[in-house]
């Protein structure tokens, strides 16, 4: 068993700290949005309904209902970039993780699989990081920012109002309950208010980024970004704590037509390296995609961030592996196994270099230890301003190379050193 301290381990998975961890000025509005309906980059008609996963439910089912909003932040007069920003906050895909994990009590130490509420852990005023306008060394103090709030387990990419039952038979007595995982369509909301904003045209810059979870959302709705911007504007990704180490059953589930997601609808399959997605299987999956779309668009530039033994990402690729194998007792997820460990380290590192590899506009920060998220102070205070493990250079510099384009300090592939702070083996 890796000497892992339970605790600490299962307090990686708080998306953010308690709110009022950080009492920082920004002028953050709150833009609540509502069904429509949107046209596509391929053409094709879509109607959405943002919201979060028990937003249909009443008040009096004790559960977050709340309609579904984002935040926005103007940055200073004359600065034409924005930070379009993802947050995470966990997955679910089964009765397992859907349900039976609501279980696990949101604590300083425990949570569910994933985050339904709209109002906890999805404040940028407490975020810290990348969303802190006051800090002297973020290079992104200036700029206008979006921050998408996450409360659908779906990675930013559902579309379906699915319905579970808890295998344990607590919640709801183990009769059925619908999720709603609607996190494209609360982007693709967000996207239309971006639309119409009077700067959108004379947009010089735009960071697509997010953690976790929402590295994935960043990556997948990339292309819908782009598009949306004139052919002049400098449009770049930086994927925070999502090395896409999956389960073949878990991308079975999600990518096939019918999955629980509604991921048949929401996918930019004109786009390649999605184009193909159910062929791939958990080895190839996350190298053919990213490859497929870095190429696509080879003008921008995709940054990767993660720390060498991420607990966090770890303990996802375990909770798939039990699930697979029908362990519903979410308590029982924790127990990682040394073998689960170096199976997610080796496989991240064959992603992230093979990605390097193939194509020139992709790069990555490695950095030590098993945290997750460095964008923002999600588990470790300032993270992104101290974080130098990797080469020596602080995050928050080899960031503002991604953004600065300084031919003298170039973005370059930075990678701890020796066991890059790997946890104990007994």
């Amino acid at each position: 068993m890796l000497k892992f301290n339970r605790i600490a381990l299962v307090s990686l998975l708080l998306t953010f700290s308690l709110p009022g961890a950080y009492a920082q000025e920004s002028a953050w509005e709150e833009i609540t949005v509502s069904a429509q309906t949107v046209t596509d980059d391929d053409g094709t008609s879509k109607a959405i309904k943002p919201g979060c996963a028990f937003s249909h439910l009443p008040d009096e089912a004790g559960l977050p209902n709340q309609p579904f909003h984002f935040y926005y932040r103007k940055g200073k007069e004359g600065v034409a970039k924005t930070l379009i920003y993802f947050n995470g906050g966990g997955a679910c895909w089964n009765g397992a993780t859907c349900l039976t994990s609501l279980n696990v009590p949101i604590t300083l130490t425990t949570r569910p699989s994933y985050n339904p509420s709209i109002e906890t852990e999805n404040d940028p005023n407490v975020a810290g990081g990348i969303m802190d306008s006051t800090h002297a060394d973020n290079p992104l103090k200036d700029w206008n920012m979006v921050f998408i709030p996450y409360c659908t387990g779906d990675a930013h990419i559902g579309s379906r109002d699915e319905t579970y039952t808890d295998p344990l038979e607590i919640i709801n007595a183990g009769n059925p309950v619908i999720v709603q995982h609607r996190g494209f369509d609360n982007f693709m909301a967000v996207r239309e208010w971006l639309k119409q904003q009077s700067d959108q045209s004379t947009t010089i810059q735009v960071l697509v980024a997010g953690s976790s979870a929402g590295a994935y959302g960043a990556l997948m709705n990339f292309s819908r970004i782009h598009s949306i911007y004139p052919e002049r504007t400098k449009i770049s990704l930086l994927s925070d704590g999502g090395a896409g180490v999956f389960t073949n059953q878990f991308l079975d589930t999600v990518f096939e037509p019918g999955g629980p997601w509604g991921t048949e609808r929401t996918l930019a399959r004109w786009i390649p390296g999605i184009s193909n997605i159910s062929s791939y299987n958990a080895l190839n999956f996350f190298t053919n995609v990213t490859a497929g779309i870095e190429h696509h668009f080879a003008s921008s530039k995709f940054a990767y961030v993660t720390t060498a033994w991420d607990g966090v990402q770890m303990l996802f690729l375990n909770t798939m592996r039990q699930t697979d194998q029908g362990q519903n007792n979410p308590w029982l997820w924790l127990n990682l196994t040394p073998a689960t460990a170096v199976e997610w380290n080796l496989r991240m590192l064959a992603t992230l270099n093979a990605n390097a590899l193939l194509n020139p506009n992709v790069k990555y920060y490695i950095a030590a230890g098993t945290g997750h998220v460095t964008l923002l102070d999600a588990f470790t205070p300032s993270i992104f301003y101290t974080e130098k493990s990797a080469g020596g250079i602080y995050l928050k510099d080899w960031v503002n190379r991604l953004l600065t384009d300084d031919k003298k300090k170039p973005l370059v592939n930075l990678m701890c050193s020796g066991l890059c702070g790997a946890p104990l083996f007994p």
